[in-house]
């Protein structure tokens, strides 16, 4: 697993908070975190995203679990971007995780979903089996076990990162 740093900007909380309150998940375009992750070819790529947010006393954690497109391995990967605020210092932190080793994180949907794919355009959003099948939730109650271990792979990562 690797992990690319990239700190987002404290003045970026209400735009995550507007998109997915603390203790909830929600399903998303890619469209909708432009300009709050910071510029990456992955949206761009993306299928779909899952934001899953959290917090304590002084900080809020939101990881952007994008599902992108691998064209050439007929995949969808997780690579999750994480973001947290920390509330008392006006600070934040974060990056991306690559190449996670959690299960699960690497998806073969099958030839229909490439075909329909290729036919309708890289914007196209199909239905992921590691995908929840509502659109938003409460964090506790969110029951797919990859997106569970993409937030905490993603807040490791972030921790390690730091020392």
């Amino acid at each position: 697993m690797k992990f690319s740093r990239f700190d987002p900007s404290y003045g970026a909380y209400g735009e995550w908070h507007s998109i997915c309150p603390e203790m909830t998940w929600k399903s998303v375009s890619p469209d909708a975190l432009s300009g709050i992750i910071p510029a990456n070819p992955l949206l761009s790529k993306a299928n779909s995203v899952l934001v899953m947010a959290s917090a304590s006393a002084n900080f809020s954690v939101f990881v952007a679990n994008i599902n992108r497109v691998d064209m050439p391995a007929s995949a969808i990967d997780q690579e999750p971007y994480i973001a947290v605020c920390d509330h008392s210092a006006s600070a934040a932190s974060g990056g991306f995780v690559h190449h996670g080793t959690w299960s699960k994180r690497t998806s073969l949907p099958g030839k229909e979903f490439f075909d329909g794919l290729s036919a309708s355009g890289i914007q196209a959003h199909y239905p992921l089996a590691e995908m929840p099948t509502a659109s938003s939730g409460r964090l506790n109650e969110l029951k797919v076990d990859s997106q569970n271990a993409a937030f905490w792979a993603a807040l490791s990562a972030l921790r390690h990162s730091s020392k």
